[in-house]
């Protein structure tokens, strides 16, 4: 080989040695780069939290083996859950936060890429059916906009220990998770401040009446039963008034020697002021429509709307009423509202099985009973509801003028304390007419105000309750349906000497005096 082949050979075999050495490393560059994320964001083109209108959370059952699935989605210009017949979902900015605080969400750091770590990491899909192992499963969180394009899809693991975020303000504390992406191998350790909730509850406002317990001024307790088989069975009807927030309750046919019992009747209006929602179920249409014009005429429902009010305890009556199986009660308020509360028959259960169940259910509604051999373990014994309200404004005081005012009562022949009619001219005379007129019409306008508030929420509050029947408590239920008779107790005796008896201490008699063993006071 002369001198110029090898040179030639030498600086080919060198040319691609070069060419090998740059492609190996380009390719260790560019799988640095690949591996190194960290601190990137998962989304970067999810910028606008307003644009989420469909938010999907995807939990794990272990027990049943099943994904619990739940979903708020903004549908016909309201934000409605759909797994719980569209019902109302109030926390709105709950999902707007949620939203935000998921586009914001980086790569902190890298935690593996082998799924082998995916179970002790709780990162599974929970809907990964190819995965038989039930341990692990994370909670998966998807957002999607109008056009069902998937914003942001996460798998929140198991919360690492020792990343909090240390000093922060608890709102502002974000906890450290494993999160991976549904169609990726990598774990992450995340931030996170709002995991979303697969609970009904967390999504909607679960104060049944919004009611305000100093407003209460009457209560009506009906207390009939209404069964299949024995028909109507009518109870007292007992009826407790007060006048105003601090005043005692009352009760007529209240003997001398009884008393209403201030501690069920707080927590009877301490239920009613925080009656929960557990449940919802639809009513039948054209049951709200026939309910408002129950007071005209009689009711007018198909065989299968009756068998739906039946099966949870409600029964319409030929004049017109609406009577339930375990009687109601009418709340009466200062704010010009009336609250009727139907309680129907038991709600067992617990979860979705509790806060959905079925629209239309009469064999569960009818296997709900206390001594039903088959009741799940663990059931809570709650209770359906109907609730109504209208507006009623002669219960909201009309301002009273002062010429309305009691008179001072003379005694003939005494001089009355003004015997002299008020000069008109007198400046002072003048600024009081003026002053009172001008009381008078801020007391009017304070009135008409209070019309027109009652009237709006009456009508807010028809338009919350006509489509539902609710599901409450038991506890709930026992404290407001008060037994008649446990309202009432014997009057405690008043404690000689004491303030009822002229307000003197222990051990001074009540003749006057003093103590017994003191000595005598010289004159």
């Amino acid at each position: 080989m002369t001198e110029l082949s090898k040179t030639l050979t030498f600086a080919a075999v060198a040319l691609v040695l070069s060419v090998v050495a740059l492609l190996s490393t380009r390719d260790r560059v560019v799988q640095s780069e690949a591996f190194n994320d960290q601190g990137q964001a998962f989304y970067p083109d999810f910028k606008d939290p307003l644009a989420c209108t469909d938010l999907e959370v995807v939990d794990f059952n272990a027990a049943t083996a099943e994904p619990l699935r739940f979903r708020v989605m903004f549908k016909n210009n309201r934000w409605v859950i759909p797994s719980h017949y569209d019902y109302p979902a109030d926390a709105r900015d709950r999902l707007s936060k949620t939203a935000a605080a998921l586009m914001d969400l980086a790569k902190d750091t890298i935690r593996t890429d082998s799924p082998e770590n995916y179970e002790a990491m709780g990162v599974i899909d929970p809907l990964d059916t190819k995965n038989t192992t039930l341990k692990g499963r994370g909670k998966r969180i998807t957002l999607r906009d109008a056009s069902e394009k998937v914003l942001a899809d996460f798998i929140i693991g198991a919360e690492i220990k020792g990343g909090d975020s240390k000093g922060a303000e608890p709102k502002d504390r974000a906890v450290q998770h494993y999160v991976r992406l549904p169609d990726q191998k990598r774990v992450y350790g995340v931030k996170i401040k709002a995991e979303p909730s697969v609970r009904f509850a967390d999504w909607i406002e679960t104060n049944l009446l919004k009611l305000d317990a100093s407003h209460v001024r009457k209560v009506v307790f009906d207390n009939h039963k209404v069964s299949l088989d024995q028909g109507i069975e009518q109870g007292p009807i007992l009826t407790i008034e007060r006048k105003d927030a601090s005043s005692p309750w009352t009760m007529e046919g209240v003997s001398e020697d009884k008393e209403l019992d201030p501690d069920k009747l707080r927590a009877m209006a301490d239920a009613l002021a925080d009656l929960k929602i557990v449940g919802v179920r639809p009513k039948p249409a054209g049951v709200t429509r026939e309910l408002k014009r129950s007071g005209d005429k009689d009711f007018n429902f198909p065989k299968n709307v009756l068998t739906s009010l039946a099966s949870r305890g409600f029964f319409p009556t030929r004049d017109g009423q609406m009577l339930s199986n375990q009687g109601d009660v009418r709340v009466f308020t200062d704010e010009g509202i009336v609250y009727a509360l139907r309680f129907g028959e038991l709600a067992l259960g617990s979860g979705e099985d509790l806060s959905a169940g079925q629209s239309d259910d009469a064999e569960k509604a009818a296997e709900a009973k206390k001594d039903d051999p088959k009741k799940p373990a663990g059931s809570a014994e709650n209770r359906y509801v109907m609730v109504t309200a209208w507006y009623d404004p002669s219960l909201i005081s009309k301002p009273k003028a002062e010429d309305d005012a009691p008179k001072p009562v003379t005694t003939p022949g005494t001089i009355p304390a003004r015997p002299f009619a008020d000069n008109p001219n007198d400046p002072a005379v003048v600024a009081r007419e003026k002053a009172k007129k001008e009381k008078a019409e801020r007391d009017q306008k304070d009135y008409e105000k209070k019309l027109a508030d009652g009237k709006k929420k009456a009508e807010d509050l028809t338009d919350r309750f006509g489509p539902w029947y609710y599901v409450t408590p038991g506890d709930s239920f026992r404290s407001i349906k008060v037994d008649p008779v446990a309202l009432v107790r014997p009057k405690k005796a008043e404690t000689p000497g004491g303030p009822g008896a002229g307000g003197l201490p222990p051990g001074f008699p009540s003749g006057g005096g003093l103590p017994g063993g003191l000595p005598p006071i010289q004159p």
